[in-house]
């Protein structure tokens, strides 16, 4: 009994930390800073069902939670490379967080080369877009324990990306490369 209040205490204090600063009308939804760019940092979804449903949820990924941030630094192209900004990465859940948006609010204009690289069992399907779209990109681009290329181009500063999980709990990691 004590080992579980503990991991849900735990839990508690990880969700609320990851979503110090974060706004949105989803779940936990980081803003850009002032370079345009969210915290590099893995995010941990916003439990909104039990503790001992988000624990269940947790144990079921493929990788510990704090070493997603790792794993997204080999598994996109990182902050080091020319032209991009730092990676987004984290965890989604259906007991926790199907829907993740990130709005990106100084990203500047341009066409961008982005990289998506999702692992375990269940699909992201990820759009994104201008920040005041409610149509984000004509074509979903959708993950299943891979690694995708995509291009994303926006006309006015700032991009929204949305991320919906169907399935099983699955980590990802989102890069954006300016094309030159």
């Amino acid at each position: 009994m004590a080992m579980r209040r503990a991991a849900t205490i735990g839990l508690i204090l990880a969700a609320g930390i990851a979503l110090a600063g974060c706004t949105g009308e989803a779940t936990g939804s980081p803003t850009g800073s002032p370079a345009g760019s969210p915290s590099p940092s893995a995010s941990t979804p916003q439990p909104t069902s039990t503790g001992e449903a988000a624990a269940a949820d947790e144990a079921l990924l493929p990788m510990p939670v704090e070493e997603i941030k790792d794993w997204a630094e080999t598994a996109v192209p990182g902050a080091d490379a020319e032209e991009a900004g730092p990676i987004l990465s984290g965890w989604l859940s259906e007991n926790t967080s199907p829907h993740h948006k990130t709005f990106l609010k100084s990203q500047e204009a341009g066409a961008y080369q982005a990289q998506l690289a999702c692992r375990g069992d269940g699909t992201i399907t990820l759009t994104a877009g201008e920040l005041d779209e409610e149509q984000l990109s004509a074509e979903p681009i959708v993950c299943d324990n891979e690694t995708i290329a995509f291009d994303v181009t926006t006309t006015a500063t700032g991009m929204q990306i949305v991320m919906d999980l169907e399935g099983a709990p699955t980590i990802y990691a989102l890069s954006l490369q300016r094309m030159s």
